[in-house]
């Protein structure tokens, strides 16, 4: 199959999607207005590709390099993480070291101990992605190299798409590439922030909630996840259901919006529909 899951159909259309709306947008559209309006929406469908763009670093989608170097491309225009910026900085660096904030690609802790609050570690370690990815592939030279192009590729990209109309480009491609890299960095404060632990079963927190999980691909089984980081997000689930009693009860969190609206929403209608049946 040229798909090695199923699946995965699912992430890839909506990630073709959104690649042909930008594109769509960009070449015919005659004033700033669509932009205005599909720029808000299409960032919270970005900021779900930046999950999808993780889990496919840790499982590529396709069976074929290059189909995989092509979503990748798309993905990094999208999320402003390019092809193997993920391998490096996170399955190459966090994963190895979480457990040891003094190596730690995404360490929440200062090498004075204290910890970061929100803002400084978003700053910290969106500032420092690229150049923590390019001291992880110092030892990764053929994952460095792969970095490299895709980076150039990703550059030129830009470079003809300004030429094209550089405002356009400003507003659709590079503002929100900026925006979602910090955004994800942001996001990331919650898995781990204050969990100075040598057991993996406590090193993590965990979100349960159904829309996060679907619109992130499990993105909340996060200690499942570290735990066996080549397993397909599909299985995440599976894995957590059979390890969830290792996991204390006070690292699992609550879904933040919208996915707490939609499950209060949910709640009602379920609600609704026993008190008519």
């Amino acid at each position: 199959m040229f798909v090695k899951k199923r699946i995965d159909y699912y992430p890839i259309t909506v990630i073709l999607l959104v690649l042909g709306i930008d594109l769509f947008i960009f070449f015919f559209s005659r004033s700033l207005w669509p932009l205005i309006v599909w720029i808000p929406l299409s960032l919270h469908i970005k900021g779900w590709i930046c999950c999808w763009n993780h889990n496919h670093q840790h499982y590529n989608f396709f069976t074929v390099s290059w189909a995989n170097r092509l979503i990748e491309l798309i993905m990094g225009l999208q999320t402003g993480i390019v092809g193997e910026a993920w391998v490096l900085h996170h399955t190459l660096g966090h994963h190895l070291n979480y457990l040891d904030q003094s190596l730690d690609e995404s360490a929440w802790k200062t090498p004075q101990g204290r910890l970061m609050s929100r803002l400084e570690y978003t700053l910290k370690v969106g500032l420092m992605a690229y150049p923590k990815a390019f001291k992880v592939g110092q030892r990764y030279d053929k994952s460095r190299n792969k970095l490299i192009q895709n980076m150039v590729f990703t550059v030129l990209i830009l470079g003809i798409l300004c030429s094209i109309d550089w405002l356009k480009t400003l507003i659709m491609f590079i503002i929100p590439m900026i925006f979602l890299l910090f955004m994800v960095v942001y996001e990331t404060y919650n898995h781990h922030a204050g969990l100075d632990e040598q057991d993996p079963y406590q090193a993590t927190y965990n979100i349960t909630d159904r829309w996060y999980n679907f619109f992130t691909c499990n993105l909340g089984y996060h200690t499942a996840h570290h735990l066996q980081c080549g397993r397909h997000w599909s299985q995440l689930p599976q894995l957590h259901e059979e390890i969830k009693h290792k996991i204390p009860t006070h690292l699992y969190r609550e879904a933040g919006f919208p996915f707490n609206i939609m499950t209060k929403i949910e709640q009602q209608v379920v609600q609704l529909r026993h008190q008519s049946s």
